[in-house]
């Protein structure tokens, strides 16, 4: 019973040693203290905890980090939105004098169109591939320029149609009108014809959605109109069903400085804290149609101009006041966001480096902390062996004997 005892005492204390001394090893290699579970559980737990905050952290960076580039070029795009429209309030300002030319006053109404087209540029701003003026309606422009007649396509499954054609069950036909700002969206449901939607078209010109100079039927050769009767108005039409064909809008009927808004109302939002979330766009419809009508303002004062009317290119340059006052206060908003987004970028920044100091705390060890200890290791391990190297045959032959 000694031998045996002795052997397996000794038999122990080798395993023990080799394993401090692959232990210290490893930590020299790692730079870190625990390397499995077993090593320490307690610390082990605090840092999977640490490792899901951590996590966490960096997600939120990474989303501010896709979205604070996107808003900037957004906030950049409303800068030259208002620096358009500052100048236009001086071209009406100017125009409104009554001592210009009918020459000079018509080349002030060039500089507007051109205003106009750079406020619809602005207004279609993308970045890497999504318009950021669409609401979720990311992947088409916004704003496009608006035509009096629409057709639909002789690509139609159902030509010619008939009042009494049947449309495609849950299909969209969307109409956009550049003088309302508003977008009528017929859903078709089963039993729906054609009249179905020439009535829902109707309804929507008496409710104001469409304007007064809307209609909409079939015509000679078959296929489904929709216009306006006012050459100054314009609309943008869209379906996907194909009982209709794609609607095209009918050639030298484009409307002049006339663009409707085809996107929608919607704003995204992203996390970007435990309990944080920032909306992450502004609808083109919001910034430049709704409430002082930024587009509608500028297309006023260039009908003014042409016109030479001074009362009314005055009345139209305070629609322009007007206007650059809404975008401002549009703008505020989304600078204020940006400001919170930095801000945040910064706090995550200080909590991610305290979650890496404490992690190395509870985990790392220092290059001399781990090189004293395996040298400690390796002499323990030596000792170990150079006692075993003794005792082991010395206790074999006595127990053979």
């Amino acid at each position: 019973m000694r031998v045996t005892s002795m052997l397996a005492d000794i038999q122990y204390q080798m395993q023990q040693s080799q394993q401090a001394l692959a232990t210290a090893t490893q930590q020299v290699s790692t730079g870190l203290r625990i390397n499995q579970l077993s090593d320490d559980p307690a610390a082990s737990s605090s840092m999977v905890i640490s490792l899901g905050v951590s996590a966490n952290v960096d997600a939120y960076t990474s989303n501010i980090g896709s979205v604070l580039p996107q808003m900037q070029t957004a906030d950049s795009a409303i800068s030259s939105i208002v620096t358009s429209l500052n100048t236009a309030l001086t071209l009406g300002t100017q125009g409104a004098t009554g001592t210009n030319s009918a020459s000079n006053t018509q080349a002030i109404a060039t500089q507007v169109e051109g205003l106009l087209n750079g406020v619809i540029g602005q207004g279609n701003t993308s970045f890497q591939g999504v318009f950021l003026f669409g609401g979720t309606e990311s992947i088409t422009p916004p704003f496009v320029a608006a035509s009096t007649t629409y057709t639909s396509s002789k690509g139609s499954v159902a030509l010619p149609l008939a009042s009494t054609t049947g449309l495609t069950n849950g299909l969209v036909t969307t109409v956009s009108d550049a003088t309302t700002g508003d977008t009528y969206t017929f859903t078709a449901t089963a039993g729906d014809t054609v009249a179905s939607l020439i009535t829902a078209i109707g309804n929507a010109v008496s409710a104001g959605t469409l304007s007064s100079g809307v209609t909409a039927g079939i015509n000679a050769s078959g296929q489904f109109s929709i216009g306006t009767n006012n050459p100054a108005d314009g609309i943008v039409v869209s379906t996907n069903d194909p009982a209709l064909g794609s609607m095209s809008a009918v050639a030298g009927t484009a409307v002049a400085n006339a663009y409707a808004y085809v996107g929608n109302g919607n704003s995204n939002s992203v996390q970007v804290g435990e309990s944080m979330s920032v909306p992450t766009n502004l609808p083109g419809n919001q910034l430049l149609v709704s409430g002082a009508n930024v587009i509608g303002s500028l297309n006023s004062l260039i009908s003014a101009l042409k016109s030479g009317d001074t009362s009314k290119i005055g009345t139209a340059t305070t629609a322009i006041s007007a206007a650059l006052n809404y975008v401002s206060q549009q703008r505020v908003p989304l600078d204020n966001t940006i400001s919170q987004l930095n801000a945040q970028d910064s706090s995550l920044s200080s909590e991610k480096l305290t979650l890496t100091t404490q992690e190395t705390a509870l985990v790392g060890i220092s290059l001399a902390d781990a090189a004293t200890n395996l040298s400690q290791a390796s002499l323990d391990n030596s000792s170990v062996l150079a006692a075993a190297g003794k005792i082991m045959p010395q206790t074999l032959l006595d127990y053979l004997h």
